[in-house]
């Protein structure tokens, strides 16, 4: 079964998922990059034994399918993922 994030990557590859542009100084970057960078922040900030403003530690953990029952717990997880999705798109 696929996660929510597997799910809705896999949507926009396929076209069925209108993703919003994200843009920086050097131009778009890729949505789901962002996403992955700002959730990478913020379990950062959770593991480290604060909390975040406007996201909760289950919101991040039910939609990447993580483990655990602590931020700190779930991070090296989430890093893998990170690390798979950068790995998906240099193919």
């Amino acid at each position: 079964m696929k996660t929510q994030f597997e799910q809705a990557v896999e949507q926009a590859r396929l076209g069925n998922l209108r993703t919003p542009k994200v843009s920086s100084a050097k131009g778009e970057i890729d949505y789901f990059g962002y996403q992955l960078a700002i959730h990478k922040f913020n379990l950062g900030i959770m593991a480290s034994g604060m909390t975040c403003r406007g996201i909760k530690f289950t919101d991040i953990k039910n939609y990447y399918g993580l483990k655990g029952r602590s931020a700190k717990a779930c991070l090296p997880q989430f890093l893998e993922i990170v690390e798979a999705y950068n790995q998906s798109l240099n193919k």
